[in-house]
């Protein structure tokens, strides 16, 4: 924070000297070179690495933290808090325990069909599964959808090419200690997005990811952190089946939207 506080006086300093000889901050601007496109094979080895680590696991158990903007009534963007509780098992049984500020639910995905339940357990959605694998409900909206935004590429089948779909760089920033662990710390831009991640360096995990989106509808940035990460435990069958409250109301399955979050 305080890097920021120094950054920003600077600025403001450069900013008021370029106005007292006649410039501006926008004139400056247009003269700054365009950003390179840099595609480092280190860390694009370490971002495979990754999601080799996640893709040849049979199960997967972690736990999210995230901070996603909403636009509040003022124009002003807010932070509401988001955390998860992930269960999946290869190919097709998904749990999503979601509590926090953004609809909380219980997701259950088991092969067949997709329930969410309200946890006050007064209503409930459900409906067919439109497809039999993880990656073909992934891009399906539920409520409580943008909860699975957080996380959704370390699910799929083959995480590197969906982390890397029109990707134009990639560097490796350096290493860094997040909560006494030592992790990578990658920097990638994609169309309309740059996106950063730190990766454990002993167990090739995602430990941290931050996103910000420069064009389109999305929220701005958001940032999320993973952890208690378990690959190929045991699962018990009965996780992926949802117990619907025999007083539960039934609604449509319908995307949440920013005003239903508050």
């Amino acid at each position: 924070m305080k890097n920021g506080k120094i950054l920003c006086l600077v600025g403001a300093a450069l900013f008021s000297l370029t106005t007292a000889l006649g410039g501006s901050a926008t004139a400056a601007e247009d003269k700054k070179p365009p950003a390179q496109e840099i595609k480092e094979e280190r860390a694009l080895s370490l971002l495979k690495g990754m999601s080799s680590t996640l893709a040849q696991a049979q199960s997967l158990d972690f736990r999210v933290r995230g901070l996603v903007p909403f636009t509040a009534p003022s124009g002003q963007f807010i932070s509401l808090f988001a955390s998860s509780h992930v269960v999946m098992q290869r190919p097709d049984k998904l749990f999503v325990e979601s509590r926090g500020d953004l609809f909380p639910n219980d997701l259950y995905y088991n092969g067949k069909s997709v329930t969410a339940i309200g946890v006050e357990k007064k209503f409930y959605a459900q409906k067919e599964a439109s497809a039999n694998s993880i990656d073909g409900i992934i891009g399906n909206i539920y409520p409580g959808g943008d909860i699975l935004q957080l996380f959704a590429e370390m699910l799929v089948s083959d995480p590197y090419a969906a982390l890397t779909a029109n990707l134009t760089s990639a560097f490796l920033v350096g290493q860094s200690t997040i909560n006494e662990v030592k992790a990578n710390h990658l920097a990638f831009v994609g169309k309309g997005l740059d996106w950063e991640i730190w990766i454990n360096s002993e167990d090739n995990l995602p430990v941290l990811m931050v996103v910000s989106y420069r064009e389109g509808d999305r929220q701005p940035t958001f940032t999320v952190e993973f952890t208690d990460w378990k690959l190929g435990a045991p699962i018990p069958a009965e996780t992926f089946n949802a117990a619907i409250p025999k007083d539960a109301v039934k609604i449509e399955f319908k995307p949440l939207t920013s005003s239903q979050a508050n």
